[in-house]
């Protein structure tokens, strides 16, 4: 089955801007190519903008919100899904099997801060309502791009490493390096700081709350617990009623917990598509790990009714979102790393008594200890992890199952090693996996960019890590992972 992207490349549906890319070259190009306009007008450049949003309402951008097919990516490269109780159909068993895939998300996602870089040039000093909204969208998508670039490809915070390439301007004739990831976190901010002056616009999807939204995500990452404070302080963090948790995860309007979503219109005729996706992530339990997360009454939890069958395979519609049950949830983590635990346990109770029928309060004291064995064992600072820590982990694992958080939490926690076996063999999901390798291609081409460490060129791609035979310990591990899941289902 081809990939998403593929098939709008095939329909054409990303001609529009690459034609306009082309066009917008007057540097360069003498020349406007036959057929093609050369924008110039408010309408002409918003065009290239709406192309852009135009992909997120109708679930064909796997790169700035995301869509279903980039949950298939996550939940196969991370462990809320666990392939070794059952390997499913058109999952990745683990990271190894999607560097390849992965590494294209640099050349997607600097395709989309070429075009935004485009329409800035073109509407910065433009006053209509137009202009203004859709050089805010531009804006605000760019940021959105570099931040999922840095995620993507730029090592967690503590471990240091160089940031991203700071491409201010459309130019073909640049020379990228990539810069530190301290300059890289301002250039982010600068660009939602620019998106919010310019004034968002609900024509363009991306509305002051949304740009917000990414602020905080992106102080989240770095660790910037103040900053984030700061900005939920004046946001509403209010997650929505256990009645209507269901409802929320099957709208497609904003609105109550929602902000926003990927795929809020089929006017992409990708359902199809989107429909055989869905199978590949119904193909493959919960792991046990997870599951345990919910208690000795799971029903209780509407997280669990609502999300995954009484055999454990996901129900839950997958879609990338918005929701204000996250913000709370990077609050309250922001809350403990800056030494105030009762108020990061007072927003954790707020969220527990929306999810789970008669949820008792935690306390410091009705914590439950740290779990020996567990996967993230240390948190963002390297520190061993606490009994309220541990519970702020699993309530976010329970939240945003399946909405392709939980690969990025491995990530930002200690980048754990573990391993899954598959086809006889073993295959570790090693530390340096979990960021992804530069696009080969622009390596060649611009070799100051440097490569991600652990990565082996193989010609236009990269080699693939090789299994191992597992020890007896580990078939017995697997053994009675298996059997544990057998037993949880009768």
């Amino acid at each position: 089955m081809p990939r998403c992207n593929r098939l709008l490349t095939r329909w054409g549906i990303r001609l529009l801007p690459f034609l306009l890319a082309l066009s917008a070259c007057t540097k360069f190009l003498t020349v406007a190519p036959q057929g093609v306009v050369i924008p110039t007008t408010d309408e002409d450049f918003a065009a290239i903008v709406h192309t852009l949003v135009n992909d997120v309402e109708g679930g064909g951008d796997p790169y700035l919100l995301g869509n279903m097919e980039t949950l298939v990516t996550r939940a196969g490269c991370a462990d809320d899904l666990d392939a070794n109780l059952v390997a499913g159909t058109n999952l990745p068993a683990y990271a190894g099997e999607e560097i390849n895939r992965r590494m294209t998300a640099w050349r997607e996602l600097f395709k989309i801060v070429r075009d935004c870089n485009i329409a800035i040039e073109g509407l910065s000093g433009r006053t209509s309502e137009t202009a203004r909204g859709a050089l805010s969208a531009a804006y605000a998508m760019k940021g959105i791009a570099y931040y999922n670039l840095l995620r993507e490809f730029c090592g967690p915070v503590p471990a240091g490493g160089p940031g991203l390439p700071l491409v201010e301007r459309f130019s073909i004739a640049g020379q990228p390096r990539r810069a530190s990831l301290q300059d890289t976190k301002e250039f982010i901010e600068k660009q939602f700081d620019a998106a919010l002056e310019a004034g968002p616009s609900d024509l363009f999807f991306f509305s002051e709350e949304v740009i917000r939204f990414y602020q905080v995500r992106l102080a989240f990452w770095f660790g910037d617990w103040e900053r984030v404070l700061d900005l939920t302080t004046e946001m509403d963090m209010t997650p929505c009623p256990r009645e209507d948790f269901a409802a929320m995860l099957a709208s497609t309007s904003p609105g109550g917990e929602l902000i926003a979503r990927s795929h809020i219109n089929d006017a992409s005729e990708l359902g199809w598509y989107f429909g055989y996706l869905k199978t590949y992530l119904e193909s493959r339990p919960a792991a046990t790990a997870l599951v345990r997360l919910f208690g000795e009454e799971p029903a209780r939890d509407i997280r669990f009714t609502a999300c995954m069958d009484a055999r454990h395979y996901a129900t839950k519609p997958a879609e990338c979102r918005l929701r204000r049950s996250e913000l709370l949830l990077m609050a309250a983590e922001s809350r403990y790393h800056t030494g105030r635990s009762d108020l990061a346990l007072g927003l954790l109770n707020t969220l527990r008594r929306n999810r789970i029928e008669g949820a008792a309060d935690l306390t410091e004291a009705t914590l439950p200890p740290v779990r020996e064995g567990g996967r993230i064992r240390v948190d963002a600072r390297g520190n061993a992890l606490t009994p309220l820590l541990q519970a702020i982990f699993d309530e976010r694992r329970k939240e945003l199952f399946l909405e392709g958080d939980r690969w990025f939490e491995l990530k930002r926690n200690g980048r754990p090693a573990w391993w899954v076996i598959a086809g006889g063999l073993k295959y570790t999901t090693e530390p340096y996996l979990y960021t992804a390798p530069l696009y080969i291609g622009d390596v060649e081409l611009f070799p100051d960019l440097g490569q991600n460490p652990g990565y082996i060129p193989a010609g236009t791609s990269y080699q693939l890590p090789k299994g191992a035979l597992p020890t007896a310990e580990e078939r017995e591990i697997l053994a009675a992972l298996r059997e544990e899941y057998e037993v949880s289902i009768r």
